[in-house]
């Protein structure tokens, strides 16, 4: 049976755990400068289990902006399976689009969570 797994805004609470689970000391400028930061986690976990993926996106009026994503070495289906879940989170809200700069999240790895092309470079998903 696959493990359930689901998308959810970082509690302040859980700053601390996904900053150790992405070993980066640059997470707290981000998580205070607007950059909504997004965790695929088991409900069934504790909250001192690390996400098994986290997503970070800066929104823009109607346009949000996938700043990055965050997966263990290896794991690119973590990585789809966040992106999959925040644009079905994003769907509730009154975002229009979520764009990515395929560049720097990996065209297949885009395309595989339902991003397409689009005229300026960028890739979409019409929420």
């Amino acid at each position: 049976m696959a493990e359930l797994r689901l998308v959810r805004r970082v509690p302040p609470g859980r700053r601390a755990v996904t900053r150790r689970a992405l070993s980066t000391a640059p997470l707290d400028k981000l998580l205070s400068d607007g950059t909504e930061w997004w965790e695929l986690i088991d409900p069934a976990d504790d909250d001192e289990h690390p996400a098994a993926a986290v997503a970070a996106v800066r929104p823009d009026g109607t346009i949000v902006r996938l700043v990055g994503v965050a997966t263990p070495p290896g794991r690119s289906d973590l990585a789809v399976q966040v992106l999959i879940a925040l644009v079905n989170a994003l769907r509730a809200t009154s975002a229009s689009r979520l764009v990515a700069a395929p560049p720097a999240h990996g065209e297949e790895l885009l395309r595989q969570a339902g991003f397409g092309p689009y005229e300026d470079g960028s890739y979409a998903v019409d929420l």
